[in-house]
């Protein structure tokens, strides 16, 4: 079952998307755990994705928050972020179900002609996914954004990489 998230789902989502990127103990195929310490995500950062032209979607199993993802307007594309499932729900296809969900929505609520996101360089099971989805790298790339509060990376290479993908 999919919902947009409201406020009162915050500690929710803040929960799950830790938990699969973040978690020592409870490892899926998205743990960032080797690569970057400390939170992905706070209550206060995911309060401020709620604007205008911004929603994070949600998909439950019956009570239980097992996926989401941020959709957010920028000019003619959306930006695609916070692609989140449970570890223990991943590698059944969930993933591409809510990144499809996430386009379709974009595309319907927001009438954009693309889509953009950024994955972490070292992350190259990650980038092929997005690649086999008709993303294409756009060959610009940024520092990790270590002032952003997003975590500390334990090696010092660590780049964004930039992905597009034209309706």
């Amino acid at each position: 079952m999919f919902i947009e998230a409201t406020k009162q789902h915050i500690p929710d989502i803040v929960e799950l998307v830790n938990l699969s990127y973040r978690s020592q103990d409870l490892r899926g195929w998205t743990s960032e755990a080797d690569v970057i310490e400390g939170d992905r995500i706070s209550a206060q950062q995911l309060q401020d994705l709620f604007i205008a032209d911004s929603k994070i979607l949600l998909w439950f199993d019956a009570a239980e928050l097992i996926a989401c993802v941020h959709v957010q307007k920028h000019k003619d594309q959306a930006y695609i972020g916070m692609l989140t499932t449970h570890p223990q729900w991943q590698n059944q296809g969930l993933g591409k179900q809510v990144l499809q969900f996430a386009e379709d929505f974009a595309h319907a609520n927001f009438a954009v002609t693309g889509f953009k996101m950024s994955v972490l360089s070292c992350r190259i099971e990650l980038i092929e996914f997005y690649l086999r989805r008709g993303y294409v790298l756009t060959g610009e790339t940024e520092d990790y954004p270590i002032d952003a509060n997003v975590g500390q990376p334990l090696f010092e290479d660590i780049r964004l990489l930039h992905l597009v993908k034209n309706i």
